[in-house]
């Protein structure tokens, strides 16, 4: 994999077809067509994480879904990813990556998970393969990375923030810790975005919480940005700067912002109604003159491709 030069104009016309699928929460599919997939952040479980004050619950055990996982991935994921990417170590991120990792119908196919130190430690500390952990691309934002038919570029991001300023379950990990039991023990470690840009196709910019890094983004020219829309009222024109930091991108979908505990093995219309929908309005109004607002559907693909034609 070699360094270029980042991606700083659009590139259409685009000739390969890109869809992007909502897993729910920050979770994401890319299907590139005739080529792999990645996916980004994929949270199946959906497991309860609230206090009764509607907060999260670091101290709530950790209860994963086997059973859904493995639907989703066989009935809807178009098959086995070639890359997982991480944006941080919380929960509703990491939590199913070892499941997935692990499914016996992907057992030879290599699937590489790009991530952070910490999540990397988490990833063994939760018993994921051996022969996966030692596959991993451990990277700390700034790297540029070519794959075969399109290039993930690393950024350096932040968490979304509480009200009062403060974190949900910060911390890093520096070696394997005892099997995570409960939220809390799934800590941070340092937050991530991505940009995947296709070989004649698109380039969608990938985050995984409500909060940025200006200097990080400014200048890079996504066609698609996946705007993380959870509590952002601590984060200083959190949509203002980031659309003019990367250019008010094309074609901009809401993310992070369901109920994130409805089974997503739900009806169509209740799933629906986990959504936020000021989320879409909110982004609406911040987007410029010549970007285009697209709610997501829960596991319902999105041609990309052709919402940018």
């Amino acid at each position: 994999m070699a360094a270029s030069t980042p991606t700083a104009t659009r590139r259409g016309p685009y000739r390969t077809a890109v869809r992007l699928r909502w897993l729910g929460v920050a979770g994401w599919e890319i299907a590139i067509d005739g080529g792999p997939s990645i996916l980004f952040d994929p949270y199946l479980s959906r497991m309860p994480c609230l206090a009764p004050d509607g907060t999260l619950d670091p101290g709530l055990p950790l209860r994963p879904d086997p059973a859904t996982v493995d639907r989703i991935a066989a009935r809807q994921l178009v098959g086995p990813p070639e890359l997982i990417l991480v944006s941080h170590g919380h929960f509703d991120h990491v939590l199913d990556v070892p499941q997935l990792l692990s499914r016996p119908a992907w057992a030879g196919a290599r699937i590489r998970t790009v991530c952070d130190e910490t999540v990397r430690h988490l990833l063994a500390a939760m018993e994921t393969p051996r022969s996966r952990t030692d596959d991993v691309i451990q990277v700390k934002g700034g790297e540029y990375l070519r794959f075969d038919g399109y290039t993930v570029e690393v950024f350096r991001s932040l968490h979304s923030q509480f009200a009062d300023h403060g974190y949900f379950a910060p911390g890093r990990r520096v070696a394997p810790p005892r099997r995570p039991a409960t939220l809390g023990d799934l800590v941070e470690g340092d937050t991530l975005a991505y940009q995947v840009s296709v070989d004649d196709g698109p380039s969608i910019l990938l985050m995984g919480a409500s909060n940025f890094v200006e200097r990080e983004l400014t200048g890079i020219r996504p066609d698609v940005a996946v705007v993380p829309m959870s509590s952002h009222s601590a984060v200083h024109g959190y949509l203002d700067r980031l659309l003019d930091a990367v250019g008010h991108p094309p074609l901009l979908l809401p993310s992070h912002h369901d109920d994130m505990v409805t089974p997503v093995t739900g009806t169509p219309q209740g799933l629906a109604a986990t959504t936020d929908p000021s989320a879409t309005s909110e982004l609406t109004r911040a987007a410029g003159p010549d970007s285009r607002v697209l709610s997501p559907r829960h596991l319902q693909p999105v041609d990309i491709t052709a919402a940018l034609t």
